[in-house]
């Protein structure tokens, strides 16, 4: 796939994800929120690594997610950008207090706040996307940051799982990828959960 297909793919998401109201993305993140925490993964992972969604961007929204785990019994990770195409996971203990507008408006860990963590202590990775597929690549927005922790993670710590959210509409039946590009273990939208591995070839 080209940069002008994978920028159209892009473009399309973004647009669609524009057209939902705040309410429906509440609504339908807190379907993916009910499936998430019913996963087994998600009951025996101790760690969990969130992204932390973007409102403007209409995201999958996570800030209830993070929140609920707080109160339970989960080490709460969530991403700081810390180089051109690298994220280091930094702990949270305080989703209102301890986060701030970061690279590109993203929220982050204050300079105070700054618990880094090595990927190695993560269970469970939740992974963001603009278009998801039924083998599991994705189309993130271009930086290369999760494809690369996605890569860390399979390489340093193979017993970590991987799970996308997205909504059904940014699930398509194949994206072309690259031998580098690493897939997520399951996708879970408001409609479903899609175990990707069983739909690769043997020899992938």
């Amino acid at each position: 796939m080209d940069t002008a297909e994978k920028d159209s793919i892009r473009g399309e998401m973004k647009s669609r994800r524009r057209e939902l109201a705040r309410e429906e993305v509440l609504a339908k993140s807190d379907q993916i929120q009910n499936s998430l925490f019913s996963q087994a993964e998600f009951a025996k992972a101790k760690t969990i690594s969130f992204y932390v969604a973007k409102q403007e961007d209409r995201e999958v929204e996570t800030e209830h997610m993070i929140k609920d785990c707080l109160q339970g019994d989960k080490q709460i990770l969530v991403p700081l950008v810390s180089g051109e195409t690298e994220l280091s996971l930094c702990e949270l203990e305080d989703y209102d207090r301890e986060l701030e507008p970061g690279a590109f408006g993203v929220l982050e860990p204050k300079p105070s706040c700054r618990r880094i963590r090595p990927l190695e202590q993560t269970d469970l990775l939740i992974v963001p996307g603009l278009a998801f597929d039924l083998q599991g690549y994705r189309l993130g927005y271009g930086g290369g940051y999760y494809d690369n922790l996605i890569q860390d993670a399979s390489s340093t710590q193979p017993n970590i799982s991987t799970i996308g959210l997205a909504y059904e509409f940014q699930i398509l039946e194949k994206l072309p990828h690259e031998p580098h590009d690493m897939p997520v273990d399951k996708v879970i939208t408001e409609e479903r959960e899609i175990h990707t591995s069983s739909n690769r070839p043997d020899e992938e």
